[in-house]
Formats: C-alpha cells, structure tokens, sequence
C-alpha cells in the first residue's frame, strides 16, 4: 500500500496573535520539510487561535487573517500545510448552510452582521495557494463550545485530497465524534485516510475519551485517522495536545506529548485510490524506511492534572503580558499549592508570597508559609494586617454601634488582605493569584472583594480533596527528581482553616470535605438535582444544605476572577445559572 509521511504540528497558538501564528506554522513547517514529510496539519483555527469568540463579529479580525493566509501561501520550498481559519461564503470552495435562527434576515435598526458567510474552515496551503477547502460540518453548541453563535455549517460534497496515491480525507473536530456522520460519509465517497484538525479542550479522562471514540471511527470507516489537537491555555481553557495517530483497526501507531508543543510525525500506510483533488509532492520514497513513529506514553491523571494548572497559569500570564505573579501565604494547604504551581510554572524569581498575619493567626501557620517560601526559594514579605483592621473598626463603629463582630469582622480581615495585594499588584504590575479552590466556590465559602480579589483563579476548578491529592503528587515527584519536597507535611496534617476567629475551622462551617465533594460533584457537575440525591440515599438535611449553599452563592461565582478548567463542568464558561433563581427543592 502506498505511505503517507504526514507531519502533525501540535502547536500552542494565540488568539488574534495573527504574526506569531504564522512564524509558529512557518517553524512547523521548516521542521517537516527537514524530515521530507508529504503533508503538515495544524489545529484548528490554528491561524486564529481557538476561540476567538466575538472577534469573529468584527471585519477587520476576518481581513487580517486572510492576509495571514496569503503570507503562508509565500513562504517557499515548504510541503503542503493544512491550517485551520476562518472561511467566508464568497471563497473558493466554500459552501455554507443558510442560518436556520434568523441571522440571515435584516431587521430594521440592525446593522447586518458578516458573520453569516463565515465558516470553520481547513485549507490546503501550497505555493500555488490555497488548493483545497474543507468545511466544519456539526458546529458545537454545549459546555464551552458556542459555535453556532458565530459560524454556519459547511453542506455539499465533503472534501477529499490526494497524496501519493491516497484519498486523504478533512475533517475538523465535532465531524469526527458522530458516529454514522462527516467520516463516515467521507469513507463512502472515496476516502482512505481521514485528517482531524481540532481544538479539544483539556478535562479528567478526556484522552481516553478521545482515543476510544477514535477506535470507532476507525472500525466505522476502515480508516486510519490522524488527529492533530490544540495545546496551550486559552482564559480558563487548557488544550492538551496528546495528538494521536490510529490504523484502520483503531490501534494507536503514534502519539505526541502532553502540554508541550511538538511535531509528530508518522507514516501511515493506506489504501491506495485515486478520488480527490491530487497534487503533487516532494516526499522521497527512498526514506520511507526511515522510523519516525513512536509514541509517549499517557501520562497518569495525577500528573495530567497537575501539568494542565502549570500551563494554564503559565499561559494565561505569559499571553497577557505578565513578568511577575504575587499571592498570600496562609500556610494552608491551598496557598501552598498554588505557590507551587506558580513558580512551576513561571520560576522562583517570578512569584512573590505575602504573610498577612491578625490577631488570629497562628504561629504554625506563619512558620508554614514561611517554610513554604524557603523550599520554594521565593521572596515572602511580613504585613500584619492588625492596626489596619483597628482602623477599620474604629471607622465602623459609630455605623454599627460597636465594633464589628462575627461574619462582619471575618470577612473585614480578608478584605484588607485583598487591598494590600491589589495595592501591591497597581505598583508593580504582578498579577494576583487567587487560592480559593472549587468547594469554596461551590458553597461561597469566600469572600467578595478579600480572598477573591485577584486576576487569575489557578485552582477554582479543582475540589479541596483533589488539592491534597495534588500536594501529595508533587513532593513524590520531588523526592523521585531527588528534590526536596516543596510542601512541608505539617501543612498536609493540620485541620484546614481560615483563621478569622479564634480556633476557626473549616468543619465548623461546612462538611466534612470527604463528604462535601462527592455531592457537589453530582449536583455541579453532573446536575443532580437535591431530590435525586436525597433519593439514592444520601442524606437529606445534608442534601438540602449543600445544595442551598450552592445556590445561593451563585452571585459571588460571577464575580470570580478566571481560572484554569480541569474538569467536564466548570464555574464559569460551562456551567451559567440564573443568579435570580426561585427554583428550590420542594422538601426546603
């Protein structure tokens, strides 16, 4: 059968970054070339990066990056590159569905919108420009995909190249997931070998997910699939990569690495045929011998966990311009953490901690930060926060006819804790890492404008059980790099609390965290809803605590900075409920 030597550029790309796009695809392809591979295939919306969102609405955004494909289609003696962009009606090639929500109709006082030509394209780039177009056929419209918003699904004849003799057939993400859809339809037409550009965000067991779907289109087609992904962060997304290569038995030949750019490249073999618009490569057959397929080993979820909230934080901050990052330093275990991943992430010399002691801090706690800063090898800097907090009070006083007691004076000391930092952030511009993790968010256990003040969230999506875990994860990864462990146990072995008043502990206001987690999983991710788990026998007053809590706190969650997604349902861009909400269990 004849071979194919395709080159899959797993590439971190930036939104509207159209100059660092083309270099990092212009880079890709110098690196195929070198390798004398027949074809590059880049992610999707790889020229744009992924999701552009409401860029796609203004018309100097689609301009630029058809200028931005034109400088591709220069760029000589390189091999044929498929790159993911945004396509218009008026293209060569290019044939879209009528809107079917009422885009396409003018309504007085609207100005008309170009968004109703615009598709999710894949284009087949040589010097001889664009010589193919493939069009996104199944637009998703669910958890952080909004697709239908800004694009109108491509109709007609799918499109099919070919190379070497093989019926090489686009397709760009959601085509791949149905099963009797866009890839079964290009095997029937002729295809031998099916190419996947997508843009795949990361969560829990989603390369498995991914790798089992595609044994099924590869049983379903008799086709081997190549499947370039994404990676990189994006806000609170985080693309993976783990680009993956199956044979026609869905058996995986090749996979790439984990959060890391990188070029797979593979030679697939594949049924020979001559459907598809053909041109011409530079690919030696006399190389075909030589081995360029191997593949990594996943990594264990622990560790693909970890590494998404390194890249996501390292990402967010490098993309945004950021140098530097400061956080408190409680000495609990979700500060320690996120310093952790911080200096993973940027280095020891870009993350500042701060203590922050009151009346009520413990000289444990502060000794744990500053244990924490010594192994982490960051500066920490001492602001005891009690004559602002007497400042504070005194000034209430009057208005409150005493000084501020319970709720009121906890939630005072964690508001001047967030105007130091702030206050700090203005004058050197670091950014503020915040340190609330997903349970908090989850029940609003924080407070408005003081442990929530910050510009990135690094573990907003990870449950207070899962921190522990990741704690634990890194000072083993430490001691087998023959590192000492970053986080001091006593930080791992001590009752979590916020110190607001005198011997405060978590427990005190919330449940257990063991039994705390399992139902804000239902209920958050999974929405369960309080009846249905007080049906499958959980408890009933608990249930309808929980729940409540959740519910309540949703006007604080709108008003959380971003932070990186690690699972399927996240606060934030896949999860939005109503904050003015009257629907409440009927056993409330």
């Amino acid at each position: 059968m004849p071979v194919i030597r395709l080159a899959l550029a797993q590439m971190n790309a930036v939104v509207g970054g159209f100059t660092q796009n083309v270099e990092t695809i212009s880079r890709f392809r110098t690196q195929a070339a070198g390798v004398q591979a027949d074809l590059v295939l880049t992610p999707e919306l790889s020229l744009t990066g992924y999701p552009p969102e409401d860029l796609l609405l203004k018309e100097g955004f689609n301009d630029a990056t058809k200028q931005s494909l034109i400088e591709i289609a220069n760029q000589k003696n390189m091999p044929p590159v498929l790159v993911g962009t945004v396509v218009g009606q008026g293209d060569p090639g290019v044939a879209l569905a009528p809107s079917t929500d009422g885009r396409d109709v003018a309504r007085p006082g609207f100005q008309e919108s170009s968004r109703k030509h615009i598709g999710n394209g894949l284009v087949c780039v040589t010097e001889n420009g664009v010589v193919a177009t493939a069009t996104k056929r199944l637009l998703p419209n669910y958890d952080v995909f909004d697709e239908l918003r800004y694009f109108h699904p491509g109709v007609g004849e799918h499109t099919i190249i070919n190379v070497n003799g093989i019926a090489v057939g686009l397709l760009i993400c959601e085509d791949i997931w149905t099963a009797n859809g866009p890839a079964l339809e290009l095997a029937k037409q002729g295809a031998t070998l099916l190419l996947v550009s997508n843009a795949s965000p990361y969560a829990r067991g989603r390369r498995e997910e991914r790798e089992a779907m595609l044994r099924e289109r590869a049983l379903e087609t008799k086709c081997p699939i190549a499947f370039v992904n994404l990676v990189g962060g994006q806000d609170e997304l985080v693309f993976d990569g783990q680009s993956v290569v199956v044979n026609a038995s869905g058996e995986v030949i090749a996979r790439a690495c984990a959060f890391s750019e990188e070029l797979l490249v593979v030679d697939v073999e594949a049924a020979e045929s001559t459907v598809g618009t053909k041109f011409i490569t530079s690919y030696d057959s006399s190389k075909k011998s030589m081995n360029v397929n191997y593949t990594i080993e996943p990594l264990a979820e622990i560790e693909e966990i970890y590494d998404a909230l390194v890249m996501g934080t390292r990402d967010y901050l490098r993309k945004n311009g950021f140098k530097t990052a400061i956080l408190g330093l409680s000495g609990g275990v979700d500060s320690s953490l996120v310093a952790t991943i911080a200096v993973d992430a940027v280095g020891s010399s870009s993350v500042r901690g701060f203590t922050m002691p009151s009346r009520y801090s413990s000289d444990h706690s502060i000794g744990d930060a500053e244990e924490l800063a010594r192994r982490l090898d960051i500066d920490i800097t001492t602001l005891p926060i009690e004559s602002a907090h007497q400042a504070f009070s005194g000034t209430l006083f009057d208005v409150l006819l005493g000084d501020p007691v319970g709720l009121t004076d906890e939630n005072l000391q964690s508001r001047i804790r967030g105007v130091l930092l702030m206050a700090i952030s203005n004058a050197t511009g670091a950014i503020v890492l915040t340190t609330g993790n997903k349970s908090e968010m989850a029940t609003g256990y924080s407070t408005l404008y003081g442990d929530s003040a910050g510009g990135f969230a690094v573990i907003k999506d990870v449950p207070k059980t899962l921190v522990y875990e990741l704690c634990r994860y890194r000072n083993e990864k430490a001691v087998q790099d023959g590192d000492p462990e970053p986080i001091p146990v006593t930080v791992l072995t001590k009752a979590p609390s916020a110190e607001l008043r005198p011997d405060q502990r978590d427990d005190q206001s919330l449940p257990a965290y063991e039994e705390l987690d399992p139902l804000l999983e239902l209920y958050v991710e999974e929405d369960v809803t309080a009846e249905q788990l007080i049906a499958r026998g959980h408890d009933e007053a608990l249930v309808l605590r929980i729940t409540r809590l959740v519910d309540l706190s949703e006007y604080k969650r709108r008003q959380m900075p971003p932070g990186v997604r690690i699972s399927k349902k996240a606060f934030g861009r896949d999860r939005r409920m109503p904050i003015t909400n009257a629907f409440r269990p009927e056993k409330m």
